[in-house]
């Protein structure tokens, strides 16, 4: 009979050798860190196809593909106030192999539009990297009776209500509303799915204005099937340097600006969320992103995990606020 002893002397080399297995993780990852990726990755969009939030995308994807020799593959999923990607990516596996680019509509906005957000933008993501800041322009169809910011207000405040104006997005709705807000007017949202929803129906005169991001107006204003009103930025842009500012039409609260950042889901390891970090940097401030985002009406804005964080909490403070002086009621 084998005594207690001895059965204890073989029991402790096993649980040494178990323990040691158990320990094993954290360098596996690290590894796996190092390897990443070994195969395509998925970059969720928020947007459709052929805006200037995909190109964007696109480009990063193009990116990130050379530098780490594996392919980074774009899938768009446009539609619910973003919240289709969002809670997409939210509940992806964390091995960062799914990623998100969002904007700041679906992460700052959303949260206090919406009374059951299936997706919470700081505990279920982890952010990667800022990449860009996205004015807007108001406009109206080419042939509207409203040639200027002025024309529009004074036709809201002489018929309230009668006005509408559409908004591919909450995020783009809670700038008009503000814009709407800070003329003292009032009028109708009309929500589309997506921004390609939205512009025939802007050129046509269906809705009366909107805002647009500036790669998918400019197009439109140059064919003159749109008339640009004004820009959300702080300065007029290179591509619509006769449109003026909102500070410049009479209305500097309604100067804000909407901003993309890549996403992982909550729980990507770090070692893997530093080198995407690193890399999405590194292409936010090449020479070819900039010239990129200068032709589309954007501005870089790189920044690295920690302050994103602090970007969305701080933007989540600006959205409540706007919110509830616009008056929106969350759905």
């Amino acid at each position: 009979m084998t005594s207690f002893a001895g059965r204890t002397r073989r029991f402790i080399p096993a649980l040494v050798a178990m323990t040691t297995a158990l320990a094993l993780p954290a360098p596996a990852r690290a590894q796996s860190a190092q390897t990443y990726p070994d195969r395509p990755v998925r970059i969720v969009s928020i947007t459709s196809a052929g805006t200037g939030a995909d190109d964007y995308t696109r480009l990063l994807a193009k990116y990130l593909g050379q530098k780490l020799g594996q392919s980074f593959v774009v899938e768009n999923k446009p539609g619910g106030n973003m919240i289709i990607a969002s809670d997409y990516v939210a509940k992806a596996a964390p091995d960062g192999y799914t990623l998100l680019l969002s904007a700041s509509g679906a992460m700052a906005a959303n949260p206090f539009l919406f009374r059951k957000l299936p997706y919470d933008p700081l505990k279920d993501f982890v952010p990667i990297a800022r990449m860009s800041l996205l004015p807007v322009v108001l406009v109206v169809a080419g042939n509207s009776p409203y040639r200027t910011v002025a024309d529009l207000v004074k036709a809201g405040r002489a018929n309230p209500g009668k006005l509408n104006y559409g908004t591919p997005s909450t995020g783009y709705r809670t700038i008009v509303a503000n814009f709407n807000d800070a003329a003292k007017i009032e009028a109708t949202s009309v929500p589309y799915k997506a921004m390609s929803g939205l512009l025939p129906d802007l050129m046509t005169g269906i809705v009366d204005y909107g805002v647009v991001e500036v790669s998918a107006a400019v197009p439109h204003i140059q064919s003159g099937k749109l008339r640009a009103l004004a820009v959300t930025s702080a300065a007029r842009l290179s591509q619509l340097k006769d449109v003026p500012t909102m500070a410049e039409a009479g209305l500097p609260r309604a100067g804000v600006n909407s901003w993309t950042a890549l996403f992982a889901p909550a729980g990507t390891p770090q070692p893997i969320v530093d080198k995407l970090s690193r890399y999405t940097l590194e292409f936010v401030n090449s020479p070819e992103a900039t010239s990129h985002y200068a032709q589309r009406g954007a501005t870089p804005f790189p920044g690295n995990s920690a302050e994103l964080r602090a970007t969305i909490v701080a933007d989540q403070q600006m959205w409540k606020r706007l919110i509830s002086l616009a008056g929106i009621e969350p759905e």
